[in-house]
């Protein structure tokens, strides 16, 4: 049964090093964070789920708020078939009511789950926002990083050619080896002080 705890951790997260950046095949250990909403989401609750989506959210980001549109287009294809989609903010600066006003302007009607300590941003090794990342429920490992497609750059948008998301959502959901398993995309830089301090 879940509880609001506001930010729950397994001991073994607690000793991840910052620089530690989680990569395709290893294990996403378990956290519990609130959302913007106050509402208790325990990853590993959704363990009767398919695949878990994580995307990292940023208040103010421009792509951000590009990406949204094509990860509500994904997320109306798939979550019927078992998939759960949730957002990540790590962003220091950005609170909570901040990012609920950012929800309600923008009309993001998914979960953004407030890691207000930086920890899950840091065991995953976030970078930027706008990252996607796909767990198989099945042994909770980390089966795709990178950006939902091949569509923004810094500089315009242009027609996806290369359908990371749904290829992994795909592959997952038949069972099979994923196509691919990480790709470079773009997005605004999360501050992490500790991890700066630390390296």
């Amino acid at each position: 049964m879940r509880t609001v705890l506001g930010l729950m951790m397994l001991p073994a997260l607690w000793l991840i090093s910052p620089a530690f950046a989680l990569a395709p095949g290893e294990v996403v250990d378990n956290f519990r964070l609130l959302d913007h909403a106050g509402k208790s989401h325990e990853l590993y609750y959704s363990s009767d789920m398919k695949a878990v989506v994580l995307m990292v959210q940023g208040n103010g980001c421009p792509i951000v708020r590009h990406a949204l549109p094509a990860l509500k287009e994904v997320r109306a294809k798939y979550e019927s078939q078992g998939v759960e989609f949730l957002l990540l903010n790590s962003n220091l600066q950005d609170k909570r009511d901040a990012v609920a006003k950012e929800a309600e302007e923008f009309a993001i009607d998914f979960p953004i789950l407030l890691d207000e300590a930086q920890l899950i941003g840091e065991s995953l090794g976030v970078v930027r926002t706008s990252e996607i990342f796909v767990i198989d429920p099945q042994g909770w490992k980390l089966v795709y990083r990178g950006p939902i497609d091949d569509r923004l750059s810094y500089e315009k948008q242009r027609p996806a050619t290369k359908h990371y998301l749904t290829d992994a959502l795909d592959d997952v959901l038949a069972n099979r080896s994923i196509r691919v398993a990480q790709a470079e995309g773009v997005g605004c830089l999360v501050n992490f002080p500790e991890r700066g301090r630390k390296q």
